[in-house]
């Protein structure tokens, strides 16, 4: 087993992302949405990959990773 230590940069872009504004919990539905959609890229999500929304785009921006 790898000991790694490090930092990974992702973009997520959307798109037409229907959210109730004036209810305070906008920002929360935006971050939910958004770590969703990363997550449902992922190889071993338990997540259904049906939920996977095509206005959104996930790029990995960074990726600094050390051995330890």
């Amino acid at each position: 087993m790898a000991n790694l230590k490090g930092k990974v940069t992702i973009e997520v872009t959307f798109e037409n992302l229907n959210v109730p504004i004036g209810f305070g919990m906008t920002n929360a539905i935006i971050y939910h949405n958004c770590s969703e959609q990363i997550y449902v890229k992922s190889p071993w999500t338990k997540i259904s990959r049906s939920i996977k929304n095509d206005n959104f785009k996930i790029n990995i921006l960074k990726k600094d990773i050390k051995w330890e």
